[in-house]
């Protein structure tokens, strides 16, 4: 009997860690809901791993180029909302789906941060073979995951002019959490046993122990970094920007109250903060909280 209870124990642990990669842990390829409102160019970034697919929208003025990238699981119409205020202030904006995500194809079986890393590095190439783009200025804003994985080439990549993140999550704790809430499991021991195990599929947790301490590469920050979080989110709680202000070279720490884990932007002052912290930084460190 206590044989048979620990065969079906078993199976009923190998089954549900197969649901939950499949349909709760692999992004979905989605059509676009949304498109942008302005003329678009459809652009196509072609990859060992895939090939990455994306809107360019040009403004009039070109001072700068924006890439915006999704969080995980999202997609690049998700990141619209983002898209109208940078062009009125003459940023080209280029938004695209992650390998893996929307519209993005992988030849690899699990997306990861490396997947993330890897679309933004190869989506800086894109542009920086463009002439018509100015690839003297490039900025990123990354939503949630995107975030993160901006700040691991921000690090690393000394292309970029300034790093925006909204909503980060700065630990691979973090990560795993907000993951675990699409499980109704008990997130210990059950739903950190799952979440494990994927990163672990993934090559998450040895690259991450190996070269992408987020702890350390919070510190590392090449180009002035912003942080906007509300206090409201409850995907990822507010406590994940007292990395940045006692543990990181971040220079600027904003805290909003908009309600959900998406709606930063709505925040009155966001686009008044994000351009101020760009026309004004002039690499000081700036120890503000708003």
């Amino acid at each position: 009997m206590k044989y048979f209870l620990f065969i079906a124990f078993i199976a009923i642990i190998l089954f549900l860690r197969r649901y939950i990669i499949l349909f709760i842990f692999t992004p979905k390829m989605k059509e676009c809901k949304k498109y942008p409102n302005s003329t678009y160019e459809n652009i196509e970034i072609e990859l060992g791993i895939g090939t990455i697919r994306g809107w360019l929208i040009k403004s009039e003025q070109a001072r700068g180029c924006f890439l915006l990238i999704h969080g995980w699981s999202s997609n690049k119409s998700d990141m619209l909302r983002y898209v109208d205020p940078l062009l009125a202030n003459g940023y080209d904006v280029i938004i695209v789906d992650v390998i893996g995500h929307g519209q993005s194809e992988s030849k690899q079986k699990q997306v990861s941060i490396a997947s993330f890393v890897q679309s933004i590095t190869s989506t800086i190439d894109y542009v920086c073979t463009r002439p018509d783009i100015n690839s003297n200025a490039i900025y990123v804003l990354g939503h949630s995951m995107g975030g993160i994985a901006a700040s691991i080439v921000n690090s690393i990549d000394l292309r970029l002019q300034a790093l925006i993140t909204d909503s980060m999550p700065t630990s691979l704790k973090s990560i795993s959490q907000s993951m675990a809430e699409k499980v109704k499991i008990p997130y210990i021991p059950f739903g950190w046993l799952f979440v494990s195990w994927f990163l672990l599929r993934g090559g998450v947790f040895l690259k991450a122990r190996r070269e992408w301490c987020l702890e350390n590469i919070l510190k590392k920050q090449q180009s002035p970094a912003l942080a906007i979080h509300s206090i409201k989110d409850k995907k990822v709680p507010i406590s994940n920007v007292d990395v940045l202000i006692k543990g990181s070279n971040f220079k600027q720490v904003i805290i909003v109250e908009t309600k959900g884990h998406n709606n930063c932007v709505k925040d009155e002052f966001f686009w008044d903060n994000v351009f101020h912290f760009i026309t004004s930084n002039k690499g000081e460190i700036i120890d503000e909280v708003y």
